[in-house]
């Protein structure tokens, strides 16, 4: 049983290094340039971080088809949070407690009240998307903050990058919350009945998607330049894409 299960995580690792070496074949080594290397890392640090926090939600059997409207939201919400006031310390926190909170009560109406999170988190994101438009519509386009801009460092991106990435592995991994978290995946009835706060994890789990998602949208306004309607689309489905590609089961 164990053999199989550790064959079960090894699978997208060898599945990957087979891809890569393929193309790299294919590419006669060009695949692996510098300028592609740098490509690669542009296009996918949003995506890395978004998956870095809802894995926890996949893992519990939950979806989380917010992510992209919420990063979008709290990234115009910054802006227009830096624009009036020039404080980027309050532009953080603004932006973080705004992911935050949405995930929080994606958690609470799901975890209290049964909302099938898939349905919850689609009406979500309906909904931001119309109320970012409109936003958006009012303000107008306007052009990132320098501090945010920053994060497009290679210097600065890979490393928060890289810390974000190991703080959601530890948490997972090597944390009794992160064994709730698996442990209701499995089997939420068994959970529940050996004493694991079903509710209060399935709360954390959403807030841990809806703050890397807040986090995201720095980056996504750094890569963009500025404001648009159009930010944070269609990452809910590359988010799922990604995790489940990755080896996490759809059930949990």
């Amino acid at each position: 049983m164990k053999q199989k299960m550790d064959l079960n995580k090894a699978v997208p690792f060898i599945s990957l290094v087979t891809i890569l070496i393929v193309f790299a074949i294919l590419t006669q080594g060009n695949m692996f340039s510098a300028f592609n290397l740098k490509t690669l890392v542009d296009q996918t640090v949003i995506l890395l971080i978004l998956c870095s926090g809802a894995i926890f939600v996949i893992a519990l059997g939950c979806s989380d088809l917010s992510v992209g409207v919420v990063s979008a939201l709290c990234a115009l919400t910054s802006d227009i949070i830096y624009q009036s006031t020039g404080s980027v310390i309050l532009m953080i926190i603004v932006a973080l407690a705004i992911g935050m909170g949405i995930g929080a009560m994606n958690g609470v109406i799901n975890a209290k009240f049964k909302v099938p999170s898939f349905m919850e988190t689609l009406a979500l994101l309906i909904g931001l998307r119309g109320i970012i438009n409109f936003i958006q519509n009012k303000v107008g386009i306007s052009h990132a903050a320098p501090a945010v801009l920053m994060l497009q460092k290679q210097y600065i991106k890979i490393p928060l990058l890289i810390l974000i990435l190991v703080v959601s592995w530890y948490l997972l991994e090597r944390t009794s919350f992160g064994a709730g978290v698996k442990s209701i995946g499995e089997n939420e009835i068994v959970a529940k009945s050996v004493g694991k706060p079903i509710n209060k994890i399935k709360i954390l789990c959403f807030m841990l998607s809806g703050l890397t998602a807040g986090i995201a949208g720095f980056f996504i306004i750094a890569r963009s330049g500025g404001t648009s309607t159009t930010m944070g689309t269609m990452f809910e489905m590359k988010t799922l894409i990604a995790i489940y590609v990755g080896g996490v089961l759809v059930r949990g």
